[in-house]
């Protein structure tokens, strides 16, 4: 059956084409109505961080799936930030893939970006109630301002491939502890894409 995936990334890597690799290669194997991205946000910018956030929110509704998309600035953006902490809230599948081997406008590859998974975490209250989140600011932890905790609604379930039970209550995680990076070219991420997703989909019970 199809998913549905938000891809989020910088859009700097729209310009230097890396992204319309991934989407382009996405739309070969799905239909047109498969996919929403983080530029349904880009031509509202100006309007504020609330309609930006209702715009996010919005795009991410039918999805099960985020992909992010990684480059050289990705990790540092905010509204890809919180697309992943609100993808995570949402209960989708997450998972990374890094572009910078992949050509870009001037038929350059790049350097490897830094994954916006190690720069993220989440902690779960001592009685499994709350979730809480944090962001690697000038190497220090504090908290994620744009989302700063939720209602952990998955506290009695399942929630990742191996779990988060009651000897996890109390315990503090990396996104990069619980959610795969890839490589496009080196993980051959034409062949394998769909597969990432699935995978993704099914770790989150989607």
């Amino acid at each position: 059956m199809p998913r549905y995936s938000f891809f989020s990334f910088c859009y700097e890597d729209v310009k230097n084409f890396r992204v319309n690799v991934v989407r382009n290669s996405w739309l070969l194997n799905h239909s047109s109505d498969t996919f929403i991205d983080g530029s349904i946000w880009e031509k509202e910018k100006s309007k504020g961080s609330s309609v930006i956030k209702k715009l996010i929110d919005v795009g991410l509704k039918k999805t099960s799936v985020t992909t992010v998309l990684i480059g050289n600035e990705t990790a540092d953006r905010r509204w890809v930030k919180y697309e992943i902490v609100r993808s995570f809230e949402k209960g989708n599948g997450l998972l990374g893939i890094h572009l910078n081997r992949i050509k870009g406008k001037e038929q350059f590859i790049s350097a490897r970006g830094k994954n916006p998974f190690e720069r993220l975490a989440f902690q779960v209250s001592e009685d499994g109630k709350k979730i809480k989140f944090y962001e690697l600011v000038n190497r220090k932890w504090v908290v994620f301002a744009d989302l700063p905790e939720i209602e952990n609604k998955r506290s009695n379930t399942l929630y990742f491939e191996d779990g988060w039970f009651s000897n996890e209550f109390g315990e503090s995680f990396r996104f990069s502890d619980k959610f795969d990076t890839y490589c496009w070219i080196n993980d051959n991420g034409h062949e394998n894409f769909s597969k990432w997703v699935d995978k993704a989909a099914e770790q989150a019970g989607r």
